[in-house]
């Protein structure tokens, strides 16, 4: 769950943000991360109670067009996140092979080995990727901050302290949508059923599952943030589309020696490629969910095409990869970045307005327990938050 909703996005939008706002953004992060805790716990706690994903809840409680607009929502965030990853992965391995493998036919390349490995790999093979990937992308960052660290001070101000500098509020959105992942949230419905935890008496190790992920995604967020603070804005110098990691990686060099330099690039380089594998092995089942549910087909029908050999799945998969490879060429990788997680950010208010629906006004008797008044009020929060920082962006964008 937090690999594949971490990646690209969240290494670029805390990058970009730190190196553009410092630390004063540590506390937008660090609630970005609380949010998705409570949107996930609340999407699994349906399930349990239900039986139902979050996509069979909205087919069967609420009005067909919000499906349908769902489903357009969701073709354009697979092209985004497609166009997002493939751009993280070219940008990783030019920085790692200080450029001998250009960012276009890197990020080609990446493309075909994860097509490949989701569709020939069986889960076994899958999972055996995945947890080196983990290992590396969250010890090296880690490490990376742990070395550059300063100002003790001035990052418990960031994180207790909520302010949105002049020109922060696209970084904030960008933080809130990119962090912890915005519409792969779905995703952990068919991680739980995979994982066989579909009982109403899983749901304390579930809350447990989801603790640890988010406080793994939380602690690698701000060590981002904290590097870039130190490489980038501590130190005056622009981050800019060609240099943001190949700069990041060698000024790391310059303050650790030259093990920073590859510390960083692989702990890069593993965090694009966890979400790429992650992403594309999880999200053709929100597709073929939504897919088969427009269609109405039956419920057998739909199981069958949720495994990966079924024609949907693998049209689902196909679709994300062909979507992602223009984006391999188009020279403003940061750009597609950092609008992908503003894309993404949209799904956030959208998802909580649902589970205020889902969890307080639909009957169930399966002994899971229902929103309490707090989790509504964060919920809530989670909606007011993204219309004040969207009002204050657009006043930013109407003023002189």
């Amino acid at each position: 769950m937090a690999a594949s909703g971490i990646g690209a996005s969240d290494v670029i939008a805390a990058t970009v943000a730190g190196a553009g706002c410092g630390l004063t953004l540590l506390w937008a992060l660090a609630l970005g991360t609380f949010f998705k805790y409570v949107l996930s716990e609340g999407v699994a706690r349906w399930q349990l109670a239900s039986g139902m994903t979050a996509i069979e809840g909205w087919a069967r409680y609420l009005p067909r067009w919000v499906l349908i607009l769902f489903a357009g929502y969701l073709a354009l965030w697979a092209i985004a996140v497609g166009g997002a990853l493939i751009s993280g992965c070219g940008m990783a391995i030019e920085n790692l092979t200080h450029g001998a493998v250009p960012r276009s036919w890197g990020g080609f390349a990446h493309a075909i080995l994860a097509f490949g490995l989701v569709f020939v790999a069986p889960a076994s093979a899958f999972s055996r990727v995945m947890k080196p990937l983990i290992v590396l992308m969250f010890v090296s960052v880690v490490l990376c901050a742990a070395l550059t660290f300063s100002q003790p001070l001035e990052v418990l101000k960031g994180l207790l302290v909520p302010s949105i500098p002049a020109d922060g509020s696209s970084h904030v959105l960008s933080l809130l949508g990119g962090i912890g992942g915005s519409l792969t949230l779905l995703s952990y419905n068919y991680l739980l059923r995979d994982a066989g935890k579909v009982n109403p008496s899983d749901l304390r190790t579930v809350r447990q599952d989801l603790s640890i992920a988010y406080l793994f995604t939380a602690i690698f967020g701000l060590s981002v943030m904290l590097i870039a603070h130190r490489v980038f804005h501590a130190t005056g110098i622009a981050i800019t589309d060609r240099e943001a990691v190949s700069r990041m990686a060698g000024q790391l060099a310059s303050l650790t020696g030259p093990a920073g330099f590859y510390i960083y690039s692989v702990g890069f380089w593993a965090a694009v490629m966890a979400s790429l594998f992650g992403v594309w092995q999880t999200i053709p089942r929100v597709f073929v969910d939504s897919y088969c549910l427009l269609r109405r087909l039956p419920k057998d029908e739909r199981e069958a095409a949720m495994h990966i050999p079924s024609p949907p799945y693998r049209a689902a998969l196909a679709f994300m990869a062909l979507a992602s490879v223009p984006f391999a060429i188009i020279d403003r990788p940061l750009l597609v970045v950092v609008s992908f997680t503003i894309l993404g950010s949209l799904f956030i208010p959208f998802l909580a307005a649902t589970l205020l629906y889902l969890n307080n006004r639909v009957a169930w008797e399966t002994g899971v327990p229902r929103n309490s008044a707090i989790t509504n009020i964060l919920l809530g929060l989670v909606m007011l938050l993204f219309v004040i920082v969207a009002v204050v962006e657009i006043a930013r964008l109407a003023g002189p």
